[in-house]
């Protein structure tokens, strides 16, 4: 992950990070708002490691990708619908039937029942 990224979606991110490191209280993580050198001072403090070994576990946890969790946050709903406007074909509109996909609330009888 980018850390603009990180510093775009910190409360989002908060549980992952507490995930990461459970030393971590969530009040004391809202309160850093995002900063890389605030999160590893504050982790050397919590968790009793010295300063560069957490940068470097900061580091390693930036190399996964953004948890689904935050993707999904309701933060970014309009964001995820925008883009997936990109799967819907020139033209296509978007309220057309979705025979493909069925209905849920038309269930079809199993052939040979009734």
């Amino acid at each position: 992950m980018d850390w603009k990224v990180i510093q775009k979606e910190w409360t989002a991110l908060v549980p992952a990070i507490m995930e990461q490191w459970p030393e971590a209280e969530e009040e004391d993580l809202l309160q850093l708002d995002g900063s890389r050198d605030a999160l590893a001072a504050y982790l050397t403090q919590a968790t009793g490691r010295g300063y560069d070994e957490v940068q470097e576990e900061i580091s390693e946890w930036r190399e996964g990708g953004v948890p689904a969790d935050v993707r999904m946050d309701e933060v970014n709903d309009n964001l995820n619908i925008r883009a997936s406007a990109r799967h819907i074909g020139e033209g296509e509109d978007v309220y057309d039937d979705d025979k493909a996909f069925g209905d849920d609330d038309q269930v079809e009888a199993p052939v040979g029942r009734s």
